[in-house]
């Protein structure tokens, strides 16, 4: 039995049908920051949810209910336990640097069943620290989940080395700036985008992919490919799952450039070696380009159905949230289209204001394309449309 601790002011906040003793804030503020002595951030809560469902569509796909689960920014363990509680696991390794988030946890964790918390591994140490103690056991984990404040590189190399083959790896990033190309330094040397033009496409998406390639990067010197099976956008964040198989082919054959034509805005794609930068439109070689980009699916259909057959969305208060997006993501991962049209970008472009979006969806319809809805933004379009039927729409719309 963990002891009873309260080392501060707190409040208490109810997920997955629990009540969790999080810290007051110590700021006036909606989103915590890194200066805060210990932070709690509440619109993480969606990351909390989605990563309950993920964890229980990749119990139901490998059929393994004996689930052992590594935490190494464990935070105040609200997260902890809810894997210990909601996902079928056997063994949960918390760990934080900050013993204050971790007296915290204690006392969230002294509330649940005595042979649940019996799953819990408690540590306070700095992330290699725990790393290296947790090498002694030999433990081989089925999850990894790296949630630092910022970007996640600096973790990735380590954390290969824990998870099982086919074992599942979470990423967060809350480095938009970096990630969106406001700072291409810092792009570079975290994510290697050596090239970045111009902004392609809806720029979450764009952001999501050079996370992901920047991770994959890391996974390819050690002959590893790690293959997304999903990923979101929220907020101020971005979120991928990813597993770990052998080899790079899978991820170097997904790779290339993402291309839009100085003269007429067409976007398209080009492998890693294709020496042709022509358009393939109007023939204008004279294109801006991002890359190396992972340009593969960023879901897998069997995850994305068992999240949406799974009872246990109902469980969650803000239930209709998480639904709509598992939905939307649906819906997006339907064409095997690597960049999503942002309408506004597009508007901007002809000098049109933006039709309802209802409007647009049923005319590229009507002309015999396909086209989606993105979690993305509101206005956000994943279709096989060129942008310049896409435009002509918008003017069209608006005579």
């Amino acid at each position: 039995m963990i002891s009873n601790v309260m080392p501060m002011d707190f409040t208490t906040t109810i997920e997955g049908g629990r009540e969790y003793f999080i810290p007051s804030p110590v700021i006036n503020s909606s989103v915590p920051r890194k200066v805060d002595e210990v932070f709690f951030n509440p619109y993480q809560k969606v990351n909390r949810d989605l990563s309950v469902l993920v964890i229980r569509a990749f119990s139901n796909i490998n059929r393994n209910v004996d689930l052992k689960i590594c935490e190494p920014f464990g935070g105040v363990g609200v997260r902890t336990c809810r894997y210990a509680t909601e996902v079928p696991s056997s063994r949960i390794y918390y760990n934080d640097v900050n013993s204050k988030a971790v007296k915290i946890t204690k006392r969230n964790i002294s509330s649940l069943p005595v042979q649940i918390q019996e799953k819990i591994k408690i540590q306070n140490k700095e992330f290699t620290d725990f790393l290296n103690s947790l090498y002694l056991e030999h433990p081989i984990m089925d999850f990894v989940d790296i949630d630092p404040y910022g970007t996640p590189i600096p973790y990735v190399h380590r954390s290969l080395k824990f998870v099982a083959l086919k074992g599942l790896l979470a990423f967060t990033a809350t480095d938009l700036a970096s990630l969106s190309g406001l700072y291409p330094r810092a792009m570079y040397a975290k994510y290697g985008i050596g090239v970045f033009e111009k902004r392609i496409g809806n720029i979450h998406e764009l952001a999501a992919r050079i996370l992901i390639t920047g991770i994959q990067r890391i996974g390819l010197i050690q002959n590893q490919s790690l293959i997304p099976v999903f990923t979101f956008y929220y907020r101020h964040f971005i979120r991928t799952f990813l597993i770990r198989v052998r080899g790079v082919d899978k991820v170097l054959d997904q790779t290339g450039f993402l291309q839009r034509c100085q003269t007429c805005n067409t976007i398209s794609q080009s492998s890693v070696k294709s020496k042709d930068r022509g358009c393939s439109s109007c023939g204008n070689n004279q294109l801006w380009r991002i890359g190396p980009l992972y340009l593969g699916k960023l879901h897998d259909d069997s995850y994305l159905t068992s999240l949406i057959a799974d009872p246990h969305i109902n469980v969650i208060n803000g239930s209709k949230r998480i639904s709509r997006i598992i939905n939307l993501i649906n819906e997006e991962n339907k064409p095997n289209i690597p960049w999503s049209y942002d309408l506004q970008s597009v508007a901007k472009i002809v000098s049109r204001p933006i039709p309802p979006m209802e409007s647009i969806i049923e005319k590229l319809s009507d002309a015999g394309y396909k086209c989606y809805k993105t979690h993305y933004s509101g206005t956000s379009l994943k279709t096989n449309a060129g942008f310049n039927d896409l435009s002509a729409i918008l003017m069209g719309a608006n005579e």
